[in-house]
């Protein structure tokens, strides 16, 4: 009986130091890599696991909904286009194949990939640079991997959409337009994954920027980063497929910065919806960035900000904050000026956070881009 308990208890321990580490797939923006780091939250250390070549530099990837499939931009192609992954593991990812965008979109490169969460699980690219006012649509085989272009559609001349965000029941699409300064809003079809559109919603502020956005899952608000002057926005939605701007806004710069020398990055929801954590960079490398908290209610309106402080570094084209899966209160952030990857953790008062691991990933000035939580 004894060596029963014993064993039992050996085996609670083992398990328990497995859950402590966590895996993180990271893009790069320049080179063609693909980076595994793991984070043991017991004793707050990030280590490299694994260096992947790839045959793409991916500034953006997203996970499927089952993490058996990587999408990726390419930073580099002549042509722009979006690559796909088997993912086996954190550390066994194999590239399957790359689908050039519709002939309707002629941006410069492909700059943000977003994957449906719900069936036909269609996956949704974007462009940036050029005439990047187009957006595609792809279908997917039954194990995940990119299929064939299905759609190009149009947002506006002027446009170039940078994030996307899907309805908590993937009834709608909606585009963050940095380059148009607006907020779109597609209907998906529930067959195919095709977009139908719904509406456009021109910022009120001019040079605002919506970068990226995200959707709560109660489905009645819309948050946005707005690049441009440096802020976090809510909107509310509605049935008939339109978004309304709300008046409660939320710096991302302090008292005495001029908002022309940063650009907001990111925004996202931690894992049980508690906060949005959101970013900002500094165009200048020598200067600092920002990390925010701010606070979510249970009805999904934003309620005030906790704290803003100053990142290790400007960022470079990154600072861009990825919430753990497993705590509120622990935030990924990616830094391409020097290369590294950090965590933060929020204080236990909310009135700050701090650095409690960090990786350098000397990539000659490639990584890292976004990072995605495998587990």
């Amino acid at each position: 009986m004894h060596y029963v308990r014993a064993l039992l208890t050996a085996a609670g321990f083992m398990a328990l130091a497995e859950a402590a580490k966590h895996q993180l797939i990271i893009g790069t923006f320049s080179t063609n890599f693909l980076y595994t780091a793991e984070y043991d939250d017991t004793t707050q250390s990030l280590e490299l696991v694994k260096k992947t070549p790839t045959n793409a530099a991916s500034s953006w990837i997203s996970l499927s909904h089952d993490k058996k499939n990587l999408y990726g931009t390419d930073w580099n192609a002549e042509k722009p286009s979006f690559v796909s992954y088997s993912v086996k593991d954190a550390s066994t990812i194999d590239y399957e194949v790359r689908l050039d965008g519709s002939s309707d979109c002629t941006g410069e490169k492909s700059i943000f990939v977003g994957a449906n969460p719900k069936a036909p699980y269609a996956v949704y690219g974007n462009y940036f640079y050029g005439n990047a006012k187009c957006g595609t649509v792809m279908s997917v085989h039954d194990n995940g991997t990119l299929n064939s272009v299905i759609q190009g559609f149009e947002y506006g001349d002027g446009s170039a959409v940078h994030g996307l965000s899907f309805s908590s029941d993937s009834q709608y699409l909606y585009s963050a337009d940095d380059g148009g300064n607006s907020l779109w809003v597609h209907q998906i079809n529930q067959d195919d994954g095709t977009l139908k559109y719904l509406s456009q919603m021109t910022w009120p502020q001019d040079g605002a920027d919506p970068r990226h956005v995200v959707t709560h899952p109660g489905g009645g608000y819309v948050y946005t980063v707005l690049e441009g002057s440096s802020q976090v926005a809510m909107c509310m939605t509605s049935e008939l497929g339109k978004l309304y701007p709300m008046q409660l806004i939320f710096p991302l710069i302090k008292d005495g910065d001029d908002a022309s020398d940063f650009w907001a990055d990111e925004v996202a929801l931690s894992a049980n919806n508690k906060y949005l954590w959101a970013s900002n960079r500094a165009h200048d490398s020598s200067r600092k960035g920002y990390i925010s908290a701010i606070e979510v209610g249970d009805d999904g309106a934003l309620v005030q900000q906790y704290f803003l402080t100053e990142t290790t570094n400007s960022g470079g084209y990154a600072n861009a904050v990825s919430p753990s899966p497993f705590d509120d209160g622990l935030v990924a952030i990616t830094d391409n000026s020097t290369g590294f990857i950090e965590m933060w953790k929020m204080d236990d008062d909310k009135a700050g956070a701090k650095v409690v691991a960090h990786l350098d990933i000397d990539d000659d000035g490639g990584c890292c881009a976004n990072a995605v939580w495998y587990s």
